[in-house]
């Protein structure tokens, strides 16, 4: 029979904890991610907000519904600096995503 060690148990029971002065309960460098939804209802008039919005929040991934951009659509106009982009165009629907490639 194991004793419980009341240092990695929860009151509860539920989970674990590290001792009050365990670093490890203090690691602050975990890595979150930052990901933005939008309904950009037209990325060709809309495209300006998009690249404002990149440069000043810089989202790890970026979806865009509601693009109204035919299949074959240049997309290479919509290409935002650090920034890989996942085209999915429609004309009365559509999306896509912005991933940040860093």
């Amino acid at each position: 029979m194991v004793t419980p060690n009341p240092a990695s148990e929860s009151p509860s029971g539920e989970g674990t904890r590290g001792p009050v002065g365990d670093q490890k309960c203090l690691d602050t460098s975990l890595n979150f991610s930052f990901i933005i939804y939008c309904n950009i209802r037209d990325l060709l008039s809309n495209f300006q907000s998009v690249e404002r919005h990149h440069s000043s929040t810089k989202p790890h991934l970026l979806f865009l519904t509601e693009t109204r951009l035919s299949e074959g659509t240049d997309y290479s106009s919509f290409y935002v600096p650090s920034y890989f982009l996942c085209p999915h165009f429609r004309s009365n629907a559509g999306c896509c995503v912005y991933v940040r490639n860093d």
